[in-house]
């Protein structure tokens, strides 16, 4: 069974980074899935999902 997935940040605006174990094929992934109000993206990286929701909330 896979691991769950891992909160890796929340923003004081209610975003959330979730740090994601997923399977394909014979190698593992690790991905990072950026949400803020029902609004998600899988990333690649931290960088990438923090990027993400700063531009989803209007941060600068």
């Amino acid at each position: 069974m896979p691991p769950l997935p891992e909160l890796v940040h929340a923003t004081p605006k209610g975003g959330t980074i979730h740090k994601y174990q997923l399977s394909g094929g014979k190698s593992n992934f690790m991905r990072f899935l950026g949400c803020y109000l029902g609004t998600c993206k899988f990333c690649n990286d931290l960088e990438e999902a923090n990027h993400y929701l700063e531009s989803i909330q209007g941060d600068t």
